[in-house]
């Protein structure tokens, strides 16, 4: 027995408790009242490298569900289903008028990219940042698919981009040494927790002046938290005496949450201020709770409330409206500071007011016992009292996803599996990154980012495009916002 966190992998009906703070309330929102596009200058395709994008398929066989029809009677129709035109056979389209689609720099199709540890190495949830000195040259963390249920790991390798447009392990990908906990307080139902080894859902991401990743695994304050870690002290053969300059986090070290807490935590991510302070943000809906963070992991009181009054106006006016209990919102990637002009424009001068922290939420739906997430955009400021700025008025569409098929998902090929219609395939975005060596937290919206996501709990995928390809059609706060 197992239990898979970001996956849709339900081992008994008991592990719904894992989802408990990621449980939907279902409500009325009004709809959106502005919506800005900012001035970007526009994203051509560079078209740096030859030849189409061959479909990347792992084949890797997961432990199925069994099918149950599902009872629609109870599931109100989403505002939000999925509008598909079918272009090829293994293509999907996005219909403009509900989704703002991102193409790729980087591959001559426009389409994402498939990441390839080797044969050896099925990967899914990866991570890709800059190579702290080689050109052209990213470092690609992901979690293996497992192979021996409760066994899980990360593994790492500097990637180069290929002929295909693929992004392939240059050197042996490697596992990172994260030292396991074992509390002992995953009890009664949750007492299978226990049974699992190694670090889950790694992200991995810079900060102001270092990188790091922040992973789950068993808490000793409740049964699975998060722990963060300088990710040079993991890796420390890239970063070469440097690894040594880790202060904050040089070991796992546990974050915590203001109270109240639950038995499992997930997705929380790390943020810093305008002064290089470190926060960390535990929930964003149905009301944010974030809090600033000590060196040992603790954390100061709940600063949310000091936001409140603009963010619920806001998120009453933007957040996707939910249409069911199988639907929720969903914390997904790390955090990067963006200010919002460009920086070929010498008249741009980086401010608390056009500088705003950015992370990507999703908007899960559960279907016939398959999950799709819609990946959106929040921009909250980058200042006490952190109140939220803009949030995507559509999601974000990347160019390539294509129909949910037993070709594209190795579960549906399993005999007497029950293939839903008109799915997509899941994308479940992970880590979003500068894509240029030397950019850490900061960036501006002319420079390219490079998103990393997990296809169908199967295979690692990405696409890189500049950041200002996702400021479109936000919806803006009110005053309390800007």
């Amino acid at each position: 027995m197992f239990v898979y966190f970001d996956g849709e992998q339900y081992a008994e009906d008991w592990s719904e408790a894992h989802f408990t703070h990621d449980k939907p309330v279902v409500q009325s929102l009004k709809e959106p009242e502005l919506v800005v596009q900012y001035n970007v200058p526009p994203s051509e395709p560079e078209h740096i490298l030859d030849g189409p994008l061959p479909p990347s398929q792992d084949g890797n066989d997961l432990v199925d569900i069994p099918f149950v029809e599902e009872n629609r009677e109870h599931i109100p129709p989403s505002s939000q289903d999925l509008i598909i035109s079918p272009s090829e056979p293994n293509e999907a389209n996005a219909d403009e008028a509900s989704y703002q689609e991102v193409f790729s720099v980087s591959t001559a199709d426009k389409k994402y990219f498939s990441i390839s540890f080797g044969p050896d190495h099925s990967t899914m949830n990866p991570n890709i940042i800059p190579h702290p000195y080689e050109d052209n040259t990213w470092i690609v963390v992901a979690q293996t698919v497992m192979h021996e249920a409760g066994n899980f790991e990360e593994v790492a390798c500097n990637a180069v981009f290929q002929l295909d447009g693929s992004l392939a392990c240059s050197t042996p990908p490697t596992a990172l040494s994260v030292a396991p906990s074992h509390t002992g307080n995953c009890k009664g139902k949750l007492e299978v927790f226990a049974l699992n080894l190694g670090p889950r859902d790694m992200r991995v991401f810079y900060g102001p002046d270092a990188p790091y990743v922040v992973y789950g695994s068993q808490s000793a304050h409740t049964c699975f938290s998060l722990f963060a870690q300088d990710f040079r002290s993991l890796h420390y053969k890239e970063y070469d005496l440097d690894a040594f300059n880790a202060n904050l986090f040089a070991t796992g070290t546990e974050l915590q949450r203001p109270p109240p807490g639950q038995a499992i935590e997930k997705n929380w991510y790390m943020f810093w201020d305008s002064q290089n302070a470190p926060y960390v943000h535990h929930d964003v809906f149905p009301k944010r709770v974030f809090a600033q963070l000590l060196p040992d992991g603790a954390v100061g009181p709940d600063l949310a409330p000091n936001a409140a009054l603009n963010d619920d106006a806001c998120m009453a006016r933007f957040m996707p409206k939910l249409g069911s209990e199988q639907e929720s919102i969903h914390q997904a990637t790390n955090a990067l500071a963006v200010t919002l002009c460009a920086r070929s424009d010498p008249a741009c001068i980086p401010s608390d007011d056009n500088t705003f922290i950015l992370t990507v939420f999703q908007h899960k739906k559960y279907r016939k016992f398959h999950a799709t997430y819609e990946p959106y955009i929040m921009l909250t400021q980058s200042v006490p009292p952190f109140a939220i700025h803009a949030i995507s008025t559509k999601p974000i569409w990347i160019h390539g996803r294509g129909p949910l098929t037993r070709e594209s998902s190795a579960r549906y090929r399993e005999e007497g599996s029950v293939l839903p219609e008109g799915h997509t395939e899941m994308f479940y975005v992970t880590s979003i990154n500068w894509r240029e060596k030397g950019l850490k937290w900061r960036g501006y919206v002319d420079d390219v980012v490079i998103v990393g996501f997990g296809v169908e709990d199967e295979r690692s995928a990405g696409m890189d495009f500049k950041v200002g390809d996702l400021l479109v059609d936000l919806g803006v706060c009110g005053d309390g916002g800007n």
